[in-house]
């Protein structure tokens, strides 16, 4: 009478066991990604470039007091040719601002509201300060680079936030949070040590892992399923950046592929443009992986949750069904998405009159090339990683975790 009490005793306390074990793992892998981002930014050599520099200008925003002259033409391919002499008023405070000035403006696009300007509307102007020599006399040189479209967009951003609040609720907010911390993580930590001369692939791995950390407990919550699916985000992670290292050494590849890399190098920002591009491809990939990763391991426990009598083999069978099906659809938009950036290039290679072969053998295509076939392949290995930890977890657990849905 007494051993079915006895089995039950241990058969409820080691999952407790493995509960702690999970939580302790997740808490102490979350502290040691969040003391290297403290001590990394707390030890940050300084950036010896600031955004704005003197040889390079300045940009300011100005207002469109009058139009002075205008023509228009249209070519044959349909797009407009706009010519304005415009009366533009500086409003940024500074050196300039308040002064008035008449400046040349050219500008194409396939239609007239999306080049020329109207009288009111806000300007970006490049102002760039010419040393003089004894040929020429020093001057300052005004451009219009743009219009201000910050209206334009805060309203498409808050469009954005209402139809995803509206539609997710509280998962909804979670995502804006999640989306937040994102742009915190590059823009306040991987990028500033990047120009400080850090390492790019140690830098990108140390922000993505904390980063992806967040945004796991964000969406899941704190529970097994956000445990077991931190683990294979990580391990995942570490062995997309092997690929990436592993394929951009056996492919040549320098970095130095994009016209951004060279003009990076040309104002002197002597970051290491290979490990730029490792960077780029490990954060790529990063932003796919926690969606595939926790997909994959709902599933799994949900699995699991229907059927409680299911062994951790047919779970990974039923799972992997489940997430092959979910890859081939992931790989496809990985795919569709680095197209996307790159059709005007695509483009100018199919016309350009060279052999398939020989162009795509060209830097520029290769590295595009290389990122999305290393982000699929970190994809492909990820979904039997998450599948096989997953499925050795859950039936441990009698009671598996709600699944957050709002």
């Amino acid at each position: 009478m007494n051993e079915p009490n006895l089995e039950g005793g241990k058969r409820h306390r080691s999952p407790q066991v493995l509960r702690y074990v999970l939580e302790a793992g997740a808490v102490l892998l979350i502290a040691i990604l969040g003391s290297a981002v403290l001590a990394m930014h707390l030890t940050r050599p300084p950036i010896s470039y600031g955004q704005e520099r003197p040889d390079l200008g300045s940009t300011v925003q100005a207002r469109v007091e009058g139009i002075l002259d205008q023509s228009e033409t249209r070519d044959e391919n349909g797009l407009y040719m706009v010519y304005q002499k415009l009366e533009l008023r500086i409003l940024t405070q500074g050196v300039y601002g308040g002064e008035l000035m008449t400046i040349d403006y050219h500008g194409m696009g396939p239609t007239l509201d999306g080049v020329r300007f109207r009288q009111g509307a806000r300007a970006l102007v490049m102002i760039t300060d010419v040393p003089g020599n004894e040929l020429i006399e020093a001057r300052t040189l005004y451009q219009v680079a743009d219009h201000v479209r910050l209206w334009p967009l805060g309203l498409v951003a808050s469009l954005f936030v209402v139809i995803t609040i509206g539609i997710g609720r509280w998962r909804g907010v979670r995502a804006i949070v999640g989306l937040a911390t994102s742009g915190l993580v590059i823009g306040g930590f991987i990028m500033p040590q990047i120009l400080a001369h850090r390492d790019p692939v140690l830098v990108t791995m140390i922000g993505a892992g904390l980063l992806l950390a967040v945004t796991l407990y964000l969406i899941q919550g704190w529970n097994v399923i956000g445990h077991t699916a931190l683990f294979s985000m990580l391990a995942s992670l570490g062995v997309t950046a092997a690929l990436a290292l592993f394929a951009t050494r056996v492919t040549f590849l320098t970095g130095f592929g994009s016209e951004e890399t060279l003009f990076l190098q040309a104002v002197g920002v002597g970051v290491q443009m290979r490990g730029l591009l490792l960077a780029g491809m490990i954060l790529g990939a990063a932003g796919v992986l926690d969606d595939v990763i926790i997909a994959q391991a709902v599933t799994v426990f949900e699995l699991r949750a229907a059927d409680q009598t299911l062994p951790p083999w047919e779970l990974y069978r039923r799972g992997m069904r489940i997430g092959v099906t979910h890859l081939a659809s992931m790989i496809n938009t990985l795919a569709l998405a680095y197209a996307s950036t790159a059709l005007p290039l695509l483009i100018l290679f199919y016309l350009y009159p060279e052999p398939v072969h020989l162009t795509i053998n060209r830097e520029l295509l290769s590295e595009e090339i290389v990122r999305t076939l290393v982000g699929s392949m970190g994809l492909m290995l990820a979904v039997p990683l998450t599948t096989v930890l997953s499925a050795w977890v859950a039936p441990q657990f009698d009671e598996i975790p709600t699944v957050r849905t709002s």
